[in-house]
């Protein structure tokens, strides 16, 4: 019959069922020696290794400014997320299955071959399972540092084993962090760059057919020329209308003067016109030589000029020519002056009116090539952003193909985001079992569990045995105990 807990009754109840008490005592020593002493010691290699989470972005200028501009959170996610990652490779069926390769199946795993055949199951398979089971990866806190962890019954094995781990865990991460957008973007650079030089070439081509250069340098000179052009032609206009109304009234006066009257000597008359022509012919020479001070060749002003000095030569000249023998009537020199004045006058006139057509003719040049420059600006515009966009298109890709490039190439020569913080260390003391503490802990477990039986087989038996039962049973204080053994010794 089960009473309270005492030390007492826990003594008695160790006496009452001693045999039940060695005997929990005996099976968990029995498990223990089959569980743990039965079994190798094995001895634990460690390694770290160091996940740079930055360094393998180094090569791309563009990942490096976007992740100073991430936030401390979306960075820790970042760095979280490539520590997983390289946990993934660490324990991946192809990095186990060339760890083994490398050091031995056989050697990691003696006789595994034959459990292998026994459970109808490849070596390797069998082997990387096994090997999963001694491998613990662990991440330290607030740390981007990997501790691996590799047992082994045999300490070199397992340093070996472990080395080659970190080794094939190395290649793989680079292989694996290969960019393969590197052949793509090597291809897509090339039809870029045709693309772009075919741009330019279309530019160019429009540019040639149309006898365009600059737009707005062509613009603002034929804009300046054909506000220079304009000025001309209005100081023209105001010229032409001044000589065509001293003309209209030189005709008038010439149609009121007569034109013979009675002269005493021709030789002064011939005298004076030849005078007044030399003096015409060097007003006329005076002018044109100024003029050709301030214009060029071809200039209207110019040739109107050099109309006026042929005209003054060629009167000069008829009037050396004449006789100049005596009459008593002859042409009046008024109305030869006038004639002559009008003459000019009507010279310059046509001159003017010469000059004001070329200017008009100018003038419609300028505006054809304006309207020309205008029609085709949008064309040509056009085809400038198209080549703006391919240019800038190429220039984008060529850069992500020179980060890819150099990525590639730094993976290629083994350079990648793994540092090896510390290599595998050659064990001298087996890490496990840690047989001392789990004798220890198989004999509490034992005594324990033999109290524990003890009270439950009692907790199943009526007897009263102690005086504390009785006292519970009938509700009265025990006044004396009689011990029956000790009367029949008596």
């Amino acid at each position: 019959m089960l009473s309270h807990l005492s030390l007492r009754y826990i003594s008695y109840l160790l006496f009452k069922r001693w045999k039940v008490f060695l005997g929990a005592m005996g099976f968990a020593l029995l498990a223990y020696i089959v569980l743990v002493f039965a079994k190798p010691s094995q001895y634990e290699s460690t390694a770290s290794i160091v996940v740079k989470v930055v360094d393998q972005d180094l090569a791309s200028p563009d990942s490096v400014m976007q992740q100073q501009g991430q936030t401390a959170s979306s960075f820790s996610t970042l760095a979280k997320e490539v520590i997983n990652s390289v946990q993934v490779i660490i324990t991946s069926p192809d990095v186990l299955a060339s760890t083994l390769r490398k050091v031995g199946i056989e050697r990691v795993y003696p006789n595994i071959s034959k459990k292998a055949a026994k459970a109808n199951l490849p070596t390797i398979n069998l082997a990387v399972e096994t090997l999963i089971t001694d491998l613990a990866v662990k991440v330290n806190n607030d740390t981007n540092v990997l501790t691996l962890s590799l047992f082994n019954t045999n300490p070199i094995v397992a340093r070996n084993s472990l080395q080659a781990l970190v080794t094939a865990t190395v290649a793989k991460h680079a292989t694996v962090m290969r960019d393969p957008r590197l052949q793509f973007l090597e291809r897509k650079l090339t039809a870029l760059k045709t693309e772009a030089d075919s741009a330019q070439q279309a530019v160019l081509e429009f540019k040639q057919k149309e006898n365009i250069s600059s737009f707005d340098e062509e613009r603002t000179l034929l804009l300046k020329q054909r506000d220079t052009t304009q000025a001309s032609r209005n100081e023209i206009q105001a010229n032409l209308h001044a000589s065509s109304g001293r003309a209209k009234s030189l005709e008038s006066s010439l149609a009121h003067t007569p034109r013979a009257i009675v002269i005493s000597d021709e030789n002064d008359r011939t005298s004076r016109q030849l005078d007044s022509a030399r003096d015409r012919l060097t007003a006329a020479q005076t002018r044109y030589e100024a003029a050709r001070q301030r214009f060029r060749e071809g200039n209207p002003e110019l040739v109107d000029t050099a109309a006026q000095v042929d005209s003054a030569k060629r009167e000069f000249q008829r009037l050396s020519s004449e006789s100049g023998s005596r009459v008593r009537t002859g042409a009046n020199p008024v109305n030869q002056a006038l004639s002559q004045t009008f003459a000019t006058s009507r010279s310059d006139v046509d001159a003017m009116q010469g000059a004001l057509k070329e200017r008009d003719q100018q003038l419609q040049a300028i505006d054809a090539r304006l309207g020309h420059l205008n029609t085709n600006e949008m064309r040509v515009r056009e085809l400038e952003r198209r080549r703006e966009l391919a240019e800038r298109e190429y220039r984008s890709y060529l850069e992500r193909a020179q980060s890819a490039r150099i990525v590639n190439d730094m993976n290629d020569a083994g350079l990648t985001s793994l540092s090896v913080l510390q290599p595998p260390t050659l064990p001298y003391v087996p890490a496990r079992p840690r047989k001392m503490l789990l004798l220890l802990m198989t004999l509490l477990a034992g005594f324990a569990g033999g109290i524990a039986l003890c009270i439950f087989l009692e907790s199943l038996d009526d007897t009263l045995a102690l005086p504390e039962q009785v006292e519970a049973i009938v509700g009265l204080p025990l006044l004396a105990v009689v011990n029956s053994q000790g009367q029949e010794d008596s």
